[in-house]
């Protein structure tokens, strides 16, 4: 397991997140939810960017939906995490809000090496 120096960590692929669930991990002095959408894995911070709310380890994994009244349609299952506090919405693959597109949540690397998820402090999210 990871401690508060380690800049990255290995799991086995067992012990990571099923589809639409999330793993919180202590990393480097952080706390990172480690989720899998779309059967990618995405490494966020717990802290919403909007008023520093713990948003992965309270928040909520909801769908994300498009449309409007009786034509409302679930786009994406578990794609989202709402922040426990204010209820705003946050792409886990891109750490973008729904609401203000200006915020994003804070995002590291996640990619699967062998038979290990790992998770790193350092390095480009976007090249996963």
């Amino acid at each position: 397991m990871a401690t508060a120096t380690q800049r990255e960590a290995r799991l086995p692929l067992a012990q990571a997140p099923a589809e639409g669930e999330r793993r919180l991990l202590e990393l480097g002095g952080r706390t990172v939810g480690v989720f899998r959408v779309d059967g990618a894995f995405y490494a966020l911070a717990d802290r919403c960017p909007h008023r520093a709310a713990p948003l992965c380890s309270s928040g909520e994994v909801v769908n994300a939906v498009e449309g409007y009244g009786d034509a409302v349609r679930v786009t994406r299952e578990s794609a989202l995490v709402r922040c426990p506090w204010h209820k705003w919405d946050f792409d886990i693959a891109t750490g973008r809000c729904v609401v203000d597109a200006k915020l994003r949540v804070r995002r590291y690397a996640a990619w699967i090496d062998g038979e290990d998820l790992v998770v790193s402090l350092d390095g480009d999210p976007a090249a996963d």
